[in-house]
C-alpha cells in the first residue's frame, strides 16, 4: 500500500525533481513529443523555483523597497 502522508515543501520539491530528472533524458520519436516534453520540463522547472520562493518566504513581483 502506498504511503500517503501529506508530503513536505521538500518532499515536493524532490518529486518535481525526479520527475525533470526522467523527462529530460527521454527521446522522442516525433516533434509533438519533443514538443510537450519540452514544455512539461520548463513548467516543471518554473513550479521547482516557485516552490523556492514561497518556502524562502519571498514574494517575487514585491520590490526590496516595498513594504
Amino acid at each position: 500500500m502506498a504511503d500517503n502522508h501529506p508530503l513536505s515543501d521538500e518532499e515536493v520539491y524532490d518529486l518535481i525533481h525526479q520527475a525533470l530528472m526522467l523527462l529530460s533524458k527521454k527521446t522522442v520519436r516525433t516533434e509533438s513529443a519533443h514538443s510537450v516534453l519540452s514544455a512539461a520540463v520548463a513548467n516543471l522547472e518554473v513550479l521547482q523555483k516557485a516552490l523556492i520562493i514561497m518556502t524562502e518566504g519571498r514574494d517575487p513581483l514585491r520590490s526590496e523597497r516595498e513594504p
